[in-house]
């Protein structure tokens, strides 16, 4: 007997939001940690309508790890010369790191822009060319979600080049990217990211503006955080004075001793698991290396798990 498979149906947008402006962008903007999970970045204070001289972008936020500006631009069925237009004008009007252009269907020609722009255009300009997929399988009412990347930059980071990297660079990029597999291993759901030539490696901690992380500092040290640094001061420290009336109740979880420190001069606070390291990060051994993300692996999880849950049930508004 021949055996039937069922088929995977692709749908239009507006079968779940009727609305590009008013629908899918206001979503997306809400969602935007699924965007960056698919491109392994990390997205946040996402605005939409954001102005642009005379003009607007349907979103603009920023990517945590960089501080660089994300600009995204949705359309609806297939790419047209205007929305180019709008992408390009808005990308630099806002000096944008990132820019996204989401649609539907893509014109062989603008993919083409797109690609030339990657290869020949600004060096600190990374282009995304990235189709939203509504997706059912066939007979069933049940929809489905998710993007398929159309064009990436050349090795996805082509503004790191390898023998523009200074040894130190180098060297944290490759701790990281070992760090990431390591903790990914852990937490298979985690959002694997793309780790750049940085002393730190940040993720969200699921409220806009207060992000985990892994920190090499100076002294030297290493240490897993809890960065606070939203839009608004007086909220940062609503919120690190919430936790730190906590502060026994999670020292005592976690078995650890915590540095609970006020930022006024960068209008931030933080609270650090602090480790202290001998040699900075180029004259580390390998073993010492290993023992070190091992550390950071685990005392991540064990920060994350207690941390997290309050962090989302605090209400300083």
């Amino acid at each position: 007997m021949e055996r039937y498979v069922a088929q995977i149906q692709d749908h239009n947008l507006r079968t779940v939001w009727e609305n590009e402006e008013r629908g899918f962008t206001r979503w997306l903007a809400e969602n935007i940690d699924l965007l960056g999970s698919e491109l392994g970045i990390e997205l946040e204070d996402a605005r939409t309508e954001e102005a642009v001289g005379d003009f607007s972008s349907d979103i603009v936020a920023r990517e945590m790890n960089t501080g660089e500006t994300v600009v995204i631009e949705n359309q609806y069925g297939n790419t047209d010369h205007d929305h180019l237009g709008k992408l390009l004008t808005y990308s630099s009007g806002k000096n944008a790191g990132f820019t996204i252009w989401l649609a539907e269907n893509f014109r062989p020609e603008h993919r083409s822009v797109l690609e030339w722009l990657n290869e020949s255009g600004p060096k600190d300009v990374k282009f995304f060319a990235i189709k939203p997929r509504v997706l059912s399988i066939e007979g069933s009412d049940e929809r489905g979600f998710e993007f398929e990347i159309v064009v990436e930059p050349n090795d996805w980071e082509r503004e790191i080049v390898d023998d523009s990297l200074t040894e130190t660079e180098h060297s944290y990029r490759e701790f990281f990217a070992e760090m990431v597999d390591t903790y990914s291993a852990r937490r298979p759901t985690w959002n694997k990211l793309k780790p750049g030539p940085r002393n730190y490696l940040t993720f969200s901690a699921g409220t806009s503006g207060v992000s985990f992380g892994w920190v090499f500092h100076q002294t030297p040290g290493f240490s897993v955080e809890l960065y606070i640094q939203t839009s608004d001061p007086d909220r940062n420290l609503a919120i690190f004075e919430a936790l730190k009336e906590e502060s026994d109740k999670i020292e005592s979880n976690l078995d650890a001793e915590l540095i609970w420190q006020r930022l006024p001069e960068k209008a931030a606070c933080r609270i650090k698991w602090a480790k202290p390291i001998e040699r900075r990060i180029t004259e580390l051994s390998m073993d010492q290396r290993a023992q070190l993300i091992e550390w950071g692996a685990e005392t991540m999880d064990e920060f994350q798990e207690d941390l997290e849950p309050r962090i989302r049930s605090l209400d300083v508004s």
